[in-house]
């Protein structure tokens, strides 16, 4: 028996299956990164749904953001894109006003993970409904494809830099928006009522069951409440009248 070739057999065995589990822990990681990027994408859609600026911007990174939406122009670092994003695209308010929805849904995202595990990149579309504000006579459709850059910072994804390109535009006059749905039935009722509309949105509102992703912040209704606080980098506070 050739000891020597059965050692270096079993050498050679052990070797490849190092390689196999360090390329299996390789990939299940950039599974998990672009689990946390699509996360983090959808999160940022649905902040801008809500007009929830200030969680929008804290989904940036700490170092060299940007934001560049439409032909607007591009701006960088985070206090310039809360900036943008609060005054330029929200004229200074934060959350919903009453019977005003938007609606910007991201679909089709597709996330590269550099290698390293450290960059990403992502192409994504985002489909726009919307009656902001409110009172306006026209219901807005638009469609637009992002070109994004994330990176790892501080063992966190944040977003990098967000570009949107916008297909098209179309403002269609509207003859009427409602917001209740029909009423419980009378022949069947049910176990128990459906929650009721919140009263600053005009409308029901699911509550957000999960933190921000980078604060770990609990995220509040988002209602343009005229007694709502905003606490800086902690989001907003609602306060009710007393």
């Amino acid at each position: 028996m050739d000891f020597k070739a059965e050692i270096a057999a079993l050498k050679a065995q052990v070797e490849k299956q190092q390689a196999d589990l360090e390329k299996a822990r390789h990939q299940i990681g950039l599974l998990e990164d672009k689990n946390a990027i699509e996360r983090l994408q959808y999160a940022y859609g649905y902040f801008i749904d809500n007009r929830m600026f200030r969680e929008m911007a804290d989904l940036f990174a700490d170092r060299g953001a940007w934001i560049e939406i439409g032909e607007r122009g591009r701006y960088y670092g985070k206090d310039n894109i809360h900036r943008f994003l609060h005054e330029v695209l929200g004229g200074g308010r934060w959350g919903m006003a009453h019977n005003e929805v938007i609606n910007h849904v991201q679909q089709q995202l597709l996330i590269t993970v550099d290698d390293d595990r450290k960059h990403a990149c992502a192409r994504a579309r985002a489909e726009v409904q919307g009656n902001s504000p409110p009172d306006t006579p026209i219901f807005l459709f638009a469609d637009g494809i992002y070109e994004n850059d994330y990176v790892k910072e501080d063992g966190h994804w944040k977003i990098e830099g967000i570009k949107v390109t916008m297909t098209f535009y179309a403002a269609l006059e509207r003859q009427k928006i409602w917001f209740g749905s029909a009423p419980p039935s009378e022949e069947f009722p049910p176990d128990t009522p459906s929650e009721p509309q919140n009263e600053f949105l005009g409308r029901q509102f699911n509550a957000f069951r999960w933190p921000h992703p980078i604060t770990g912040e609990p995220l509040v209704i988002p209602a343009s409440d005229p007694n709502a606080i905003d606490k800086g980098g902690g989001g907003i506070e609602q306060v009710k009248s007393r």
